[in-house]
């Protein structure tokens, strides 16, 4: 059986002098003060450049901003997120002071503890967001989806604010239960 590749091993040249494109070189290039030559460090930094622009995640306060991230204690103050994806996502602990979370879904996250003075949560997705402790002074929830919610020990926020949302089983203080939307 014939092969019709060259038989090439990895760091080797074959006899027209051109490299295998997998394999990388037995040592770095020097020049004669022994530093690497141009060439190879413009192929790293290029490497380090296209592996730096290939990421899709959005950071706010060096957070990944993705479904399920686990951003603890991060300060975020005015971070614009808006139809952000952070279901299930643990911000609690969080500033988020006058964050722009519009259409943002924030399904089953812990936001306990957070800072949200201010910030923009109008239609954005809050079922079963835990926001115990939060301080809410000033958010906007117009339009959000607040079925499941619970907002015990959360100041700043009133049963009628939350009116502006659609409501059910969320819970605004203990025994005090929104279902209007049910």
């Amino acid at each position: 059986m014939t092969s019709h590749a060259p038989n090439v091993q990895p760091g080797s040249t074959p006899r027209d002098g051109i490299r295998d494109a997998g394999a990388l070189p037995a040592r770095p290039r020097l020049d004669r003060s022994g530093r690497l030559t141009r060439a190879v460090v413009a192929v790293a930094l290029g490497v380090g450049t296209l592996a730096a622009c290939s990421s899709a995640i959005t950071t706010a306060g060096g957070c990944g901003i993705e479904a399920g991230t686990g951003c603890v204690g991060t300060y975020m103050k005015g971070a614009k997120l808006p139809q952000a994806d952070l279901f299930g996502a643990d911000l609690s602990r969080a500033d988020l002071r006058y964050a722009v979370l519009a259409g943002a879904n924030l399904d089953g996250a812990n936001l306990d503890h957070t800072n949200l003075q201010g910030a923009d949560l109008r239609d954005a997705h809050l079922e079963n967001a835990r926001f115990t402790h939060a301080d809410l002074r000033g958010a906007k929830f117009g339009g959000a989806w607040l079925a499941g919610a619970t907002f015990t020990g959360a100041t700043g926020v009133s049963a009628a604010e939350l009116q502006h949302g659609t409501v059910c089983r969320t819970l605004v203080t203990p025994g005090v239960w929104l279902n209007r939307d049910c």
